[in-house]
């Protein structure tokens, strides 16, 4: 029982550790290509020290304004704005 229990509280802690997997690559985030390796590592990092859902929502927007800027400076198109993670990490409980 006790082995069972351990195994659940690792699953538990891996998963609040992993948080965000698509982001912590840096590689899946909109526009990654169009941000340098310490940019999308300051996203990542601002993202999951998000505390508020307010706080987290207006980051997003200024980056998605940022992004998009970017691309049409480098002529680029982007795909669409997909999932909110502000929405996952309220979901989560990580932000209020």
């Amino acid at each position: 029982m006790l082995r069972l229990f351990l195994l659940l509280a690792l699953v538990a802690l891996n998963g609040q550790a992993q948080a965000f997997p698509w982001y912590i690559q840096g590689d899946n985030i909109r526009g990654a290509q169009l941000m340098t390796p310490e940019e999308r590592k300051s996203y990542v990092s601002r993202l999951q020290s998000m505390k508020t859902f307010d706080e987290c929502k207006g980051y997003m927007q200024a980056h998605y304004l940022e992004i998009d800027k970017r691309a049409k400076e480098h002529g680029s198109v982007l795909p669409e704005i997909k999932g909110d993670p502000c929405e996952v990490m309220k979901t989560m409980g990580r932000v209020r």
